[in-house]
């Protein structure tokens, strides 16, 4: 077997994220402690994913290092998280509403249920789950029953997962795009720089600007329509540097 490239060493690792109840539960015919539900995170949740993938990295919201409000960590991970796995055993209302942030942001959430849990509600029992025993036996089945989930997500990683954003897809519906707004806003202001800076009596123009000397507005207005493209860049450069153009005034 070859040695890892120094390239795949420095990429970096899948992020799973997972979500559960974390505190004591109490639910219609029975109870489950926190502890109980730590020891179900760590011998059999994560230890089937890792068999599985132990490339990945694995977090429960409560070991995540990250310091600040937990709630703004939880959104990051929910948001950016290559994969989310979610157990579903228990009617816990914070993993409901982690379950339906996620989603509604991106594919690659994998749901997880105890098979002899208590009965989970109508809308969340119709989604796709991995049922899971809690024993030896029943991790093993889990890590193959999760290989089987992961290999077919990963072979179409963009294909929507649940019925959300399968329902977006059909009818075109446009999602709010924060990042990629502010990556267009970059990209026009980027482009407006280069027009400007590739007319070399525009530039030179700009720069007496900076240097707080008097450009007289025709010699201006005459640099601008020999290079009317350039004129967004103009506006552009001379906003970013807080200096009046001189027709300003």
């Amino acid at each position: 077997m070859n040695p890892p490239s120094p390239q795949a060493s420095l990429a970096p690792k899948p992020r799973c994220f997972v979500i559960m109840p974390i505190g004591d539960q109490t639910f219609p015919g029975g109870t489950v402690s926190a502890e109980d539900l730590r020891t179900r995170y760590t011998d059999l949740i994560r230890e089937a994913i890792q068999r599985v993938r132990p490339n990945w990295e694995i977090v429960r919201a409560d070991e995540s290092p990250i310091p600040g409000g937990i709630t703004t960590d939880i959104f990051e991970r929910l948001m950016n998280s290559d994969w989310v796995a979610a157990d579903i055993t228990y009617p816990n209302l914070n993993v409901f509403y982690e379950l339906g942030i996620r989603h509604a942001c991106r594919p690659g959430t994998i749901l997880l249920r105890d098979k002899n849990g208590p009965q989970p509600p109508f809308d969340i029992a119709v989604l796709r789950h991995i049922e899971y025993e809690n024993t030896a036996t029943g991790l093993k089945q889990l890590a193959q029953q999760l290989d089987r989930q992961i290999t077919s997500q990963e072979q179409r990683p963009q294909e929507p997962d649940n019925e959300l954003l399968r329902l977006a897809k059909l009818t075109g519906y446009h999602f709010q795009k924060y990042g990629a707004e502010r990556d267009a806003e970059k990209a026009r202001a980027i482009g407006a720089l280069a027009k400007v800076f590739t007319d070399p009596n525009l530039a030179g123009l700009l720069q007496r600007i900076a240097a707080g000397e008097d450009v007289d507005s025709s010699e201006f207005l005459k640099a601008i329509m020999q290079s009317p493209d350039s004129m967004v860049g103009v506006l552009e450069v001379a906003s970013a540097m807080g200096k009046k153009l001189p027709w300003d005034t």
